[in-house]
């Protein structure tokens, strides 16, 4: 509606003004009038729309990378901070939904005011228009000369934001253990480092933005100083009306405001694009551990029975975790992997699991590679539980019906109850529905490894891994643990990995690895005499308070090369 602004001025000076016709004058006034009115309208209808729009968006672009990121591999969810995928989620999304949903209409309109304001700036003076057209390449310059140097700017201080979140992040996770390190002024001076870098970026953007607008201001600055000159000069001449030059200096400013808002599309649009880089990259990754388009689910029953052959893993490309492991475990089989630390046992249970899949070998459960099964029907069937219990800030039963949805009264009773976690449920003032905070940090350490060891109970799964998953126990509520843990699952399988080893001594096999490799293997009676390895392991750790693994010693290959 603007557009016709200057065509009313025109006719008013050249017409109404003229004639001293109050009539005319009323029309003029009413046609201002309806024009703000439409504009109005418009206006705000262009921006109820919009408001829906980038809501509708940010909801699409958000739902599409959260169930990118959920089939992504334990890889990138270990390697990449918390922060900068919180980054890409929140901000990265904000500003391509912000931006994007106005981008289109910008262009749009920027496209037909120019169409419109050309055409009537020739219609209104041929001559006038033709002063203005050498100026247009001039633009279009400044634009080629800054294009890399915007993008780049931008690609900069965006990772720079990234960074500053991901430390923010990590640092607002650890506070108290920061304060128990004393650490509280370093990482307040890491985060005025990042801070700082990430400003300077900012502000380098700014810098090449506005040295950007400051040469298409100048390019209009000279448009302007040509058509007041020439357009006054023709005035006089009387080859131009008051009016019509009035009019063509408004289309001016009309003209420049589309070349206005290039700019600043132009400039959103490398922010944009940076946005949009670092959102298709999580959607476009391909995860490292895909799931095969011919896999099949698990034939019913699941037995449990699990083969490592020939297996080799590395989690970069530099030494193997595990070099030509083989590993047979029998369905039903109670199997205990120990070792020192950075032996392997992790790897084993994780390749098992398959969160990362092996560099040569195979892995198979039942006699299928876990290769060729369906993911979901893998992880159904085995459960793996880490030292860290992995909990989240619902109630205690919400918590346990992760495991089974449709989990009984009885049943949760029951997983309590096996777990050692009867105490915990009289002592919450609310029981069932007592919340236990994020990250399960209402309870101790040793309660939120009971919590998801009754969680895993309800899984009912028949391949159980359990890696360091009761190290918060003390010794004896371990065995007892572990004791009740036999009985449920007598006919699964289960693969124990602990560095106490006292606690391990009633299962079928003893499996001790050693730098990727099976360094012997039987039962717990059998390795105490062989004298190697395990026997040492034994004896040292009897002495500790701690019941940690140790490295190796000199005395452990004097051990072995007198067992040999």
């Amino acid at each position: 509606m603007f557009l016709f602004d200057p065509l009313l001025i025109k006719w008013l000076i050249d017409s109404a003004l003229p004639k001293k016709d109050l009539h005319l004058l009323l029309l003029a006034a009413a046609g201002f009038f309806g024009l703000y009115v439409c504009r109005l309208g418009f206006s705000a209808l262009a921006g109820l729309l919009s408001f829906r729009t980038v809501q509708e968006l940010v909801f699409r672009i958000r739902l599409n990378i959260l169930e990118r990121m959920n089939r992504l591999s334990a890889d990138y969810h270990e390697t990449t901070p918390v922060g900068e995928k919180l980054y890409r989620i929140e901000q990265d999304v904000d500003q391509v939904a912000e931006l994007g949903s106005s981008l289109v209409p910008s262009v749009l309109q920027t496209a037909f005011n120019t169409i419109f304001v050309v055409g009537t700036m020739f219609v209104l003076d041929f001559r006038l228009m033709c002063v203005l057209l050498p100026l247009m390449p001039v633009f279009f310059f400044f634009r080629k000369y800054f294009e890399n140097r915007l993008r780049r700017a931008s690609d900069l201080a965006q990772q720079q934001s990234s960074c500053e979140s991901s430390f923010l992040q990590e640092h607002l996770g650890s506070v108290v253990q920061v304060q128990l390190l004393h650490q509280e002024r370093s990482q307040i001076e890491i985060f005025l480092e990042r801070a700082s870098t990430r400003v300077k970026a900012l502000t380098d953007r700014n810098l090449v933005e506005t040295l950007f607008r400051t040469c298409y201001m100048a390019d209009i600055s000279l448009g302007t100083i040509a058509i007041l000159g020439y357009g006054g000069y023709r005035v006089f001449g009387g080859a131009l009306t008051v009016g019509g030059l009035g009019a063509f200096y408004s289309y001016l400013a009309r003209l420049f405001d589309p070349l206005h808002a290039a700019v600043d599309i132009y400039s959103r649009f490398n922010r944009l694009s940076t946005s949009i880089r670092r959102i298709t990259e999580v959607i476009e990754m391909i995860p490292s551990v895909p799931e095969r388009a011919t896999a099949v689910q698990f034939e019913s029953p699941v037995r449990g029975h699990v083969e490592l052959k020939d297996v080799s893993f590395s989690y970069t490309n530099e030494s193997n975790v595990l070099e030509s492991l083989n590993l047979r475990v029998e369905a039903g089989e109670k199997v205990a992997l120990v070792g020192v630390s950075g032996s392997g046992k992790s790897t084993v249970a994780k390749l098992i699991a398959r969160l990362y899949d092996v560099n040569q070998g195979v892995v198979r459960i039942d006699g299928t590679d876990v290769r060729d099964l369906r993911l979901e029907s893998l992880r159904t069937r085995i459960c793996y539980l880490m030292q860290e219990a992995v909990l989240f800030d619902r109630t205690l039963k919400e918590n346990l019906l992760l495991g089974k949805p449709s989990a009984t009264t009885d049943e949760l009773n029951r997983a309590i109850e096996l777990a050692g976690l009867g105490g915990l449920l009289h002592r919450l003032p609310k029981g069932w529905d007592a919340r236990i905070g994020p990250r399960g940090n209402a309870l101790s350490g040793g309660e939120r490894q009971r919590l998801a060891l009754a969680r895993a109970i309800l899984q009912n799964p028949s391949l159980l891994l359990l890696d360091e998953s009761t190290s918060a126990l003390d010794a004896p509520s371990e065995r007892k643990v572990f004791a009740n843990l036999a009985r449920h699952f007598s006919h699964q399988t289960i693969v124990f990995i602990s560095h106490r080893i006292s606690t391990l001594k009633w299962v079928d096999r003893i499996v001790v690895l050693n730098r990727g490799a099976i360094e012997e293997q039987g039962a717990h009676d059998d390795l105490i005499s062989s004298g190697g390895l395990y026997a040492y392991l034994h004896n040292t750790l009897a002495t500790t308070t701690d019941g940690q693994g140790l490295p190796l010693s000199p005395e452990y290959f004097q051990i072995r090369r007198s067992h040999l």
